[in-house]
């Protein structure tokens, strides 16, 4: 990530690391998704500790059905694969956001980094149609939510 802090800074990110380190769930659930959802340049190793392997399954502990999740959304999305990388400003710098682009497909994928919830503002999303494809539920994007600790959410933007 060249501009590599970019919309979260260094001390939210050492934190985060710090977590994942300490092998707390949430974070290493998180680190997962991440992984998945990042493009597999340099935007991924910025955020992640050089020796950590978020896609070693051993070094994840998190439930079957949602790994299997994380997964299927993974390669129903050709976005999450291929698409083209945007990072979005969310309104709070503990919250890392991006957009993935693929062919008729527009994923806005939020990240909590923090282990305290944090406030979010969806800013151009809010009014807008959406899909939450982990959670498999159609919304209305509010114009303000509450992340909890390490939370992610991959919504699908209409």
């Amino acid at each position: 990530m060249s501009d590599s802090a970019l919309f979260v800074p260094p001390d939210v990110v050492e934190k985060w690391q710090n977590a994942l380190r300490t092998r707390e769930p949430r974070a290493l659930e998180l680190a997962y998704a991440l992984a998945l959802a990042l493009p597999a340049e340099d935007v991924a190793a910025a955020l992640l500790p050089p020796t950590y392997n978020a896609m070693d399954t051993a070094s994840v502990e998190m439930s079957s059905a949602a790994r299997a999740l994380l997964l299927e959304a993974n390669a129903k999305y050709d976005a999450l694969r291929r698409g083209a990388f945007k990072q979005v400003d969310l309104g709070n710098h503990q919250v890392l956001g991006f957009e993935r682009f693929g062919e008729g497909e527009k994923l806005l994928i939020i990240n909590n980094l923090s282990a305290q919830s944090q406030p979010l503002k969806f800013r151009d999303h809010a009014g807008r149609e959406g899909w939450d494809i982990l959670n498999r539920v159609e919304f209305i994007f509010p114009a303000r939510v509450q992340l909890e600790p390490y939370e992610f959410l991959w919504l699908l933007v209409e």
